[in-house]
């Protein structure tokens, strides 16, 4: 008689031990525009970028580099990565965002000879420890498959506000792209304990509640000093930081998916009111709620 296979065999015969990265892709929004003005100081978010402009014309300045958007190659910005846009030969310091969604009926010729530029932009998140990379503007060249990636991106943004499976798919496909095509360097992490991870999945899940310092280091069996100082030296901000990070990263959220008001965006986010909440949100985003939340409904 034949021995059964063991149900530990069948999920898996191997003895070794793997240990897989989590890496989950959260889309934030993704978006193709038509922009008159990008005027910019101080661009600073707690989510990563990806920009591609068709139409030259636009600058972005970062530590002592000047990067221009242009087709052949795709941006990608870290998180924290503070930088200044210009659009065409402005050199207004006055800040001033212009844009609307790009019309079907709309062809890159005739936003060029407005002295319009397009402009594709995707904003996500990696989760912990992924969102803390080194602070960079990274320049990728479009290969073939991931020009084509983009023009069908453009497509589901004329088309679309609920994108598909396959859509999301696509999204997520380019992302995967640009990150692998990242500097290995740009990962500033080594060993993360898994103490802080679990801490990190606590405050994902439950940011709108008050979650204390004393909760997440009861949680991890440590001593609240203790524990705050690993968190720290872990991530490279306190534990009430990175629970204002996700509050504001699910308010960006928020705006660009409802139409909810600010109040009740600061409700859902957890903040005391609407007061906190837009002082919160300026002191990490650089601009109010209220601009942010219009911004997105520019022109549209």
């Amino acid at each position: 008689m034949k021995e059964r296979v063991t149900e530990q065999t069948k999920r898996d015969p191997s003895q070794i031990i793997q240990v897989f990265n989590d890496v989950n892709i959260k889309l934030l929004c993704c978006r193709y525009w038509v922009l008159d003005e990008w005027e910019c100081n101080d661009f600073s978010a707690p989510f990563w970028r990806i920009y591609h402009n068709t139409i030259g014309g636009a600058k972005i300045y970062f530590e002592n580099m000047v990067i221009e958007p242009q087709k052949g190659s795709l941006i990608i910005i870290p998180p924290h990565t503070k930088f200044i846009t210009r659009l065409k030969n402005s050199n207004s310091n006055e800040e001033s965002i212009s844009g609307r969604k790009i019309r079907n009926n709309e062809t890159l010729e005739t936003i060029a000879s407005e002295n319009r530029i397009d402009h594709l932009f995707i904003h996500f998140s990696l989760g912990f420890p992924l969102d803390f990379a080194k602070k960079n503007i990274n320049v990728i060249s479009c290969t073939d498959y991931i020009y084509e990636l983009i023009q069908k991106i453009q497509k589901s943004c004329k088309n679309d506000t609920v994108f598909s499976f396959s859509e999301c798919l696509q999204i997520k496909q380019l992302i995967n792209e640009v990150i692998l095509n990242i500097k290995s360097d740009t990962w500033r992490y080594e060993t993360i304990d898994q103490r802080v991870f679990t801490a990190m999945r606590m405050i994902e899940k439950n940011f709108q509640s008050k979650i204390s310092n004393e909760e997440l280091a009861e949680k991890a069996s440590m001593a609240v000093n203790s524990f705050s100082r690993l968190f720290k030296v872990s991530t490279g901000i306190s534990i009430q930081q990175y629970l204002i990070k996700v509050k504001i990263e699910n308010a960006c959220s928020i705006m660009h998916h409802t139409d909810k008001t600010i109040d009740e965006i600061a409700y859902d986010c957890g903040f005391f009111d609407r007061h906190h909440f837009s002082k919160t949100f300026k002191k990490v985003m650089n601009i109010t709620p209220v601009y942010y939340k219009k911004r997105l409904t520019m022109n549209q």
